[in-house]
């Protein structure tokens, strides 16, 4: 599926420019009919949980689109989005984004895109559902896993920061420096050097079927 877009599908020149840590949109402020384009540098898209953490859904890279959900009708922007690093953006104004859903092509790409976000999303709601911690990180882990090339029962991966991880599953920094250390006591992970580290798949369905 492509759901990357390119300044060739649009016909505006107007540009912007982010800072790094700078907030491109705000979640719950009126959106001013419009959405961008990344041509370059990355984002993160995020929310704050019910209690009060700040909630990372996922990045956003070149060529993908930041706001365009306020296109199909919502008042409001549904997410914040913060730059990752230095960006800069295509402006894209709600009458241009209307006009190019007339082409079959592009639509096609914005549908690619709707479900990709739909896919990341629903990881995002199955990872939280989880009873504890623990159960968050493993949850993540295995999707890290599955986007693995590697068909191996033990495989090698670079986890994200703690503080990311936190980011991730909604919680304190330190909890998942504690909670990593617990999934390496199991067996679960296997710490090689700095981030990286060995990660048994079935344990870690072992771990999520709370057999271990």
């Amino acid at each position: 599926m492509n759901d990357q877009f390119t300044k060739d599908d649009f016909s505006s020149n107007k540009t912007r420019h982010v800072k790094k840590g700078e907030h491109l949109l705000y979640a719950g402020e009126p959106h001013h009919h419009n959405c961008f384009l990344i041509l370059e540098g990355s984002f993160s898209i995020s929310l704050i949980a019910a209690n009060g953490h700040e909630m990372l859904l996922y990045h956003l890279h070149k060529h993908q689109l930041i706001g365009e959900i306020a296109m199909f009708g919502l008042s409001a922007r549904s997410a914040t989005a913060t730059a990752d690093e230095d960006s800069i953006l295509l402006e894209i104004s709600e009458h241009e984004f209307n006009t190019r859903l007339q082409d079959y092509d592009f639509l096609k790409k914005i549908t690619a895109l709707f479900l990709q976000r739909y896919l990341k999303t629903h990881e995002v709601v199955c990872r939280l559902a989880q009873p504890n911690i623990s159960m968050k990180i493993c949850r993540y882990l295995k999707t890290l896993a599955d986007q693995s090339t590697s068909k191996e029962n033990r495989i090698r991966l670079l986890i994200p920061s703690h503080a990311e991880l936190a980011q991730l599953i909604s919680c304190q920094r330190e909890t998942v420096t504690r909670e990593i250390k617990k999934l390496v006591k199991t067996g679960v992970l296997t710490q090689k050097s700095g981030s990286w580290f060995y990660l048994d798949r079935k344990k870690v369905d072992m771990f999520l079927s709370e057999i271990i």
